[in-house]
């Protein structure tokens, strides 16, 4: 029987990563195996395989040896054109994607946190909530201007924003675009979105939450009015349990998703 061509000279495998690089943006390849629950070996095949036919670039600096850092994964410019051939992605996401090879370490590890959160989202919750990437919201007409990082909806909805490496004001300032976009654009669905913000460390966490109750306290919100929680990286990765959330109320210990 003769092989079934595939478009690109790509097989569904090799087609499914890129969409995960366009999902993501960027990704490494413990988060991938985790997120798809792949043996490393197979993954390294696959993306082996894309580097050589130049679809995908790779990013590992010496220091990424020292620090025990695994290689950064990302769309190239041919693997950006290809998907520009499919509907499914936003051409303007896509023509952000030319630069990811220069950009910051920074900002790509941001990303690759982002993947680690989602894998933990997932493992606690299973298919319980569809989970949004911040690249596939620019079809979501009613998000605040400022995409959050993750949206996830189900009988809830939240949106989830890292924290643990932006500087304080500017987290204020997120919160106080997404506090005054509930007010004045309110919801499709009537319960405004639970929003989430995940902290480098439980310092930063609780700071968050009494400025947060106090910035609801402002604009005259009450806080079972609109939700807002926080919790850290740290509690994220741990696997015992998900009650790991506190939200700006007069009294709260940490539970799951509310």
């Amino acid at each position: 029987m003769a092989k079934e061509k595939t478009h690109y000279n790509l097989n569904a495998k090799q087609l499914h990563i890129l969409t995960l690089l366009y999902k993501f943006r960027y990704a490494t390849i413990p988060l991938l195996t985790s997120y798809k629950n792949l043996k490393s070996n197979s993954l390294q095949r696959t993306l082996d395989i894309l580097l050589e036919k130049e679809y995908i670039g790779r990013k590992f600096e010496p220091v990424f040896k020292i620090d025990r850092k695994p290689a950064i994964y990302y769309l190239s410019t041919k693997g950006i054109a290809l998907l520009k051939d499919d509907p499914r992605f936003d051409p303007n996401v896509l023509h952000s994607y030319y630069k990811n090879k220069s950009i910051s370490t920074a900002f790509m590890q941001h990303s690759i946190d982002t993947l680690a959160v989602f894998n933990a989202l997932k493992r606690s919750y299973g298919d319980t909530y569809q989970i949004f990437t911040k690249q596939e919201l620019s079809a979501f007409d009613d998000l605040p201007e400022t995409k959050p990082d993750l949206y996830l909806r189900g009988d809830r909805e939240y949106f989830i924003t890292l924290s643990h490496d932006v500087q304080p004001f500017l987290i204020r300032k997120r919160l106080a675009e997404y506090i005054t976009h509930s007010e004045e654009e309110g919801w499709s669905g009537g319960v405004y979105p639970a929003l989430l913000f995940v902290f480098a460390d439980s310092n930063n966490e609780v700071r968050f939450l009494d400025f947060a109750k106090k910035s609801l306290e402002s604009a005259g919100i009450d806080t079972d009015e609109l939700s807002i929680g926080a919790t850290t990286i740290k509690a994220l990765g741990d696997y015992r349990t998900s009650a790991i959330w506190t939200y700006a109320r007069e009294t709260s210990s940490p539970v799951g998703l509310i």
